[in-house]
């Protein structure tokens, strides 16, 4: 892929999204969930789980794969993370 050149575009690199800022924007279709890290987990259909995520972030997670979440509060009731 070929590189912009900010010159040719006439923007200065402040007016440039860095790829930590691209990394949090997600939606539309193939959009991806932010990684944020937190205090709840997720677990998906076949059983994967995943710990030490935001709530935001595991909301997007059960929103786009299905499964089901949850968070400090739950404790060990949830029987993961």
């Amino acid at each position: 892929m070929k590189k912009l050149n900010l010159e040719k575009l006439k923007l200065a690199a402040e007016d440039v999204l860095q790829r930590s800022q691209m990394a949090g924007i997600y939606g539309g279709s193939g959009g991806s969930c932010p990684s944020a890290p937190g205090t709840c987990g997720y677990r998906d259909p076949s059983g994967y789980e995943a710990c030490g995520y935001s709530l935001e972030s595991v909301k997007c997670f059960v929103a786009k794969y299905g499964g089901n979440y949850c968070c400090d509060s739950c404790g060990s009731e949830a029987g993961y993370c």
